[in-house]
């Protein structure tokens, strides 16, 4: 018979075994799942881990992950995640309305409630005496879901998402199925290898289907040691590589806590896809159980570049239209000194275009002169093995000059998130550079 216990020990043992390289101190995982089972209940828990028989949806957005992190401690994005939604439960612990907060991620969409918490938090983490920030309770008369308070002035916080329309999961799935099928294609062969995919095309069902084909022939040359391989038809090529010291370095790094190309290639993306010395899953579990530290070593290096996407969705026209609804549906009070709306929106901030970006904002507040400031926020991995949000901050700048002091605050706050450890509240104990350095170290060469 499972128990919740025995599911919840055997995660603690196989996220202890990642403690090391995830720069997790002592202790800390055993801690936060307590705090977890405290606060969600184990009634809630068992019923999410045991007796929920859904599949575990591993592409839609808008199902709660919680399930999928829980059951699997083997990826590093499911044990830091989980990790740091205990770290926000720890931070607003003792906070009236964090009850509530709870109560809505349980029933509620998971990730509105978890930009609501990781807002919050990092504006709470910045904050100086007597500066505070508190949750505001889950009834018809709050306004705003968290409120920052200071010397002589209260502000509401709306928190919202742009939400991803299929326009943008349908390529992330195939992306995500091309990795897939790269990964089990290549994981009986001995050498690692550079994989390259090319296509003037959009990534859709069509141009997926032709580069499964073009992979399928390269796997076949990689199984019969004949590389290096190329298969093209039309615009799109697949090459497979032996991956060296000489092959095409990843081209992708974190400057001045941003990603940046910063070797000038075209490509969207490179990533590491890494592998443990082991046959299956079922080994792999069985030798974490025994107490086994794997040591993960990078199978193939992956490239991809497709065309534009056909249709794209109009970003800036759906957040124009998300703001002017937040910022009317949060009516404050003439005691409140102003109102901040926060949008975690689904594309890279980086390649958005500023001009239209800051139109878009001006548009929906202009008539709103009470909204102190806007701030969107996209989530996103870094090389410290942790998730951040890259942030745009749009100021009242008549506001700001009447208090200064919560324009330090909102800036304290944004320069932390490449500097802070959302899980510890603490300082990274590495630089940008170092941390990339370690993460190579952590998906090193295969092993003799």
């Amino acid at each position: 018979m499972v128990s919740l216990d025995g599911l919840l020990y055997k995660w603690i043992c196989r996220a202890n075994e990642r403690r090391d390289d995830l720069d997790i101190p002592v202790g800390f995982i055993e801690d936060s799942i307590a705090l977890l089972t405290e606060v969600l209940g184990p009634d809630y828990l068992r019923h999410l881990l045991i007796s929920e028989t859904e599949p575990v949806h591993f592409l839609d957005d808008e199902t709660s992950p919680l399930r999928k992190w829980l059951l699997s401690a083997m990826a590093d994005a499911h044990i830091i995640q989980v990790l740091e939604l205990a770290a926000y439960f720890r931070l607003f612990k003792n906070d009236a309305a964090l009850s509530d907060k709870v109560e809505k991620l349980k029933r509620d969409r998971f990730w509105s409630t978890f930009f609501e918490l990781a807002m919050s938090a990092r504006i709470k983490r910045a904050t100086r005496a007597p500066e505070r920030v508190r949750l505001n309770p889950e009834i018809s008369t709050s306004i705003g879901d968290f409120t920052i308070s200071g010397a002589g002035y209260e502000v509401p916080c709306e928190c919202s998402r742009l939400g991803h329309s299929p326009a943008i999961i349908a390529p992330a799935a195939l992306q995500e199925s091309l990795s897939n099928r790269i990964t089990d294609g290549t994981k009986h062969l001995t050498n690692p290898l550079c994989v390259k995919i090319r296509s003037d095309d959009p990534l859709t069902g069509n141009a997926y289907n032709v580069v499964l084909r073009l992979i399928r022939k390269a796997l076949a040359d990689a199984r019969a040691e004949r590389l290096p391989c190329e298969y093209r038809d039309g615009s799109t090529s697949v090459s497979f590589e032996r991956l060296t010291e000489a092959s095409e370095p990843i081209p992708f790094k974190m400057v001045d806590g941003r990603v940046a190309n910063v070797l000038g290639t075209d490509w969207d993306s490179a990533a590491r896809l890494c592998r443990v010395p082991a046959k299956d899953s079922d080994e792999i579990a069985g030798r974490y159980e025994g107490g086994e530290r794997f040591y993960e070593y990078e199978a193939v290096r992956l490239f991809t570049k497709f065309g534009p996407p056909i249709n794209q969705p109009d970003y800036y026209g759906r957040l124009i239209a998300k703001l002017k609804k937040k910022l009317k549906q949060t009516k404050i009070s003439p005691d409140h000194f102003g109102k901040i709306a926060l949008i975690e929106v689904p594309f890279d901030l980086r390649t958005a275009d500023p001009n239209n970006l800051q139109a878009a904002v001006h548009e929906a507040a202009v008539h709103s002169s009470r909204t102190f400031a806007v701030i969107l926020a996209n989530r996103e991995p870094n090389p410290h093995i942790r998730y951040h949000y890259s942030m745009s901050v749009t100021g009242n700048q008549n506001a700001a000059i009447l208090q200064p002091s919560l324009v330090e605050l909102l800036k304290r706050s944004s320069q932390a998130e490449a500097a802070v450890d959302p899980l510890l509240g603490l300082p990274y104990r590495r630089s940008w550079a170092e941390a990339e350095e370690h993460s190579r170290k952590v998906a090193g060469p295969k092993p003799d």
